[in-house]
């Protein structure tokens, strides 16, 4: 595991326009305080703790210049940039906390997230700068030498690739001392840069990285090589911002090659799948927990990395609802403010294992009456906790509609699981909702840390991606091999089963759609659920507008049992829901907030001012 610096490198020192920052004063100023790069880098050891220095943007919360800038990170608040608004999540109204701007879709050029991610994006670009500007001075092994320049162009796609997609055309900065003018560059252009760099990185990287199982090989650049190609023809065919290219030229995706886009993802997920060591693990519930990383590795081409050792560590995020701990001041006592939507609970059958992982009730240390609310179960010899919430308690109705008296003279009352599922409960008018539990925090005694601390590493690329992505190219590209792309989807799904042959039967042909898109959505969805996928599936399908306006504020999607007498019979009213609940108020926020042009993120006036040169994206 990759060592986390606790020390900015003197990689920082030219780092005026990387930072890009608080005002323009900064970029006058030189940190005389800290080792210059031309004394720095002078050794392979130096240019090693360079790529650290790098890879450490990805989820770090600091940089020189702008000190906290976890909102712009895999930290904190890329969370909520790569993953939201979208149609299977929606925030808390009465909650203040940073990020849920994204989350309500009413985000604006001040907001932290959109100002961070800019931030820290440049930073890191800066700091690949910097490494290729150096290496050729450092005397090491010529193939070395390669590796690290292949490695650090890498990153430097990546984070331009993140740019990109949320920002569209930015500027293209090669040079490490860079004045921080430059205008933006054209879609094109700045895609043109991004594949330069990643076919460089994927021709030249071996099929292990520098830094081993932390860091960036072939098959991680050929990973991003399809899913950029995807991206982009998906826009091109389905004419992605089209409406706001006369608006702002920069962001016309006319240039794109669908075919051929679909054709090199094609073949890079066939390199892949064919020949890395990658696996899809056994259990799909071990890829979010914070003490499976070896088993992450052998399925994730590329993690946002945290180490267990050590006593550092970062507040959980609170987009996620990690398991609880022993201590009721754990982060878990917020994790409510996000909320997935019923559709994308009813997206799953009742049978498919991700279902009750991946959405969960609230997480009750103890139930009112006095019953544990948690599961203990053993993982590699830590404690985790599946979510055991209370029942639903409702009121026994005659034939009348009149409540049935019961010995005691009261009200008959019954617990019952509302949906199909003991372990799901989900009664919005009783203040009961769901929660995205997909992450698992160990019980936290076990670590190295508080409770205000983890170790979460969050996938970034793995394996079963891209499987789906190879579906994708195969089905909407020029090989139009539709039956050979149901094949990709039936690989996820049958891990998924446990590998379960008759379950993954079961579940392939309720899962069917005629419309192959339609299925290939939905079972990303069901697979990448809050793994910054659903996001960019709506965008890049011209798919937004379309299903936040679907988004159901009135009732829970249910198919109701008429019959009464039914056991799984459920009274209606209690379908409804909860009139200041968070899917009641949620929901139109999303809805009332949306707009077509916020499928890019505005240029910031704090950016504007830094580099006059810089244009507005449309309709901001």
């Amino acid at each position: 595991m990759r060592k986390t610096i606790t020390y900015i490198l003197a990689i920082t020192a030219a780092a005026a326009f990387a930072s890009s920052c608080e005002n323009a004063k900064f970029l006058d100023q030189y940190p005389y305080s800290q080792t210059s790069p031309e004394n720095f880098f002078t050794s392979e050891t130096s240019i090693n703790m360079g790529l650290i220095s790098c890879y450490e943007i990805i989820n770090g919360h600091k940089i020189p210049g702008a000190s906290y800038v976890q909102r712009g990170s895999y930290g904190q608040g890329l969370i909520y940039v790569m993953n939201s608004p979208s149609d299977d999540m929606v925030a808390a109204t009465s909650s203040s906390d940073e990020g849920l701007e994204m989350t309500w879709g009413n985000y604006t050029e001040s907001t932290r997230c959109v100002r961070d991610t800019w931030k820290v994006m440049y930073t890191g670009i800066n700091r690949c700068n910097t490494i290729l500007h150096y290496v050729d001075r450092v005397d090491m092994d010529p193939a070395m030498k390669t590796q690290y320049i292949a490695e650090a162009r890498f990153l430097r796609a990546f984070f331009y690739y993140h740019l990109a997609w949320n920002f569209g055309g930015v500027p293209v900065v090669e040079e490490y001392d860079s004045g921080g003018q430059e205008p933006r560059s054209s879609l094109k252009d700045v895609y043109d840069f991004i594949f330069d760099d990643l076919h460089f990185a994927y021709q030249n990287l071996n099929a292990t990285g520098i830094l081993q199982t932390s860091s960036a090989n072939k098959y991680t650049a050929a990973a991003y090589i399809a899913r950029i190609c995807n991206y982009l023809a998906a826009c091109k065919n389905h004419n992605v911002g089209a409406d706001l290219v006369a608006e702002q030229p920069l962001n016309d995706f006319s240039f794109v090659d669908a075919d051929a886009m679909y054709l090199e993802a094609e073949k890079a997920c066939e390199d892949i799948l064919t020949n890395s060591s990658y696996i899809l693990i056994p259990d799909y519930t071990n890829l979010f927990r914070e003490t499976t990383k070896t088993q992450q590795y052998q399925e994730c081409l590329l993690l946002a990395e945290q180490p267990l050792s050590g006593a550092e560590g970062y507040w959980p995020n609170s987009f996620y609802l990690p398991s609880p701990t022993n201590n009721t001041d754990s982060p878990t006592v917020y994790g409510g403010r996000f909320v997935p939507t019923p559709r994308a609970f009813y997206m799953y059958s009742n049978k498919d294992p991700r279902r009750d992982h991946n959405l969960t009730g609230r997480l009750q240390d103890i139930r009112k009456d006095g019953t544990p609310g948690k599961i203990e179960v053993d993982v590699e010899g830590y404690t985790y906790y599946n979510p055991d919430p209370p029942r639903a308690e409702i009121t026994v109705k005659d034939e009348n509609d009149e409540d049935v008296i019961g010995p005691d003279g009261q009200p008959m009352k019954v617990e019952h699981p509302l949906y199909d599922s003991p372990t799901q409960t989900y009664l919005p008018i009783a203040g009961i909702q769901m929660c995205p539990g997909k992450f698992r925090l160990c019980k936290v005694d076990q670590l190295q840390r508080s409770y205000q601390q983890h170790a979460l590493s969050y996938p970034l690329m793995r394996l079963a991606d891209v499987y789906l992505m190879y579906a994708e190219a195969l089905a909407f590209g020029p090989s139009k091999n539709e039956s050979k792309a149901r094949e990709q989807l039936r690989t996820v799904l049958l891990r998924a089963c446990g590998n379960d042959e008759d379950l993954c039967d079961e579940l392939t042909e309720y899962y069917h759609k005629d419309d192959f898109l339609e299925e290939l959505l939905e079972s990303r969805e069901r697979e990448l659920i809050f793994e910054f996928s659903r996001k960019w599936d709506l965008i890049r399908f011209n798919l937004m507008d379309e299903k936040i306006s679907s988004l159901n504020d009135e009732m829970v999607i249910e198919k109701y049992i008429e019959n009464p007498e039914d056991p799984a019979y459920i009274d209606p009213d209690y379908l409804k829901f909860q009139s200041d609940g968070y899917l009641k108020l949620g929901i139109p926020t999303i809805k009332q907030n949306w707009q077509p042009h916020k499928i890019w993120l505005p240029i910031s006036e704090e950016q504007r001012g830094v580099n006059k040169s810089l244009s507005q994206n449309a309709g901001w």
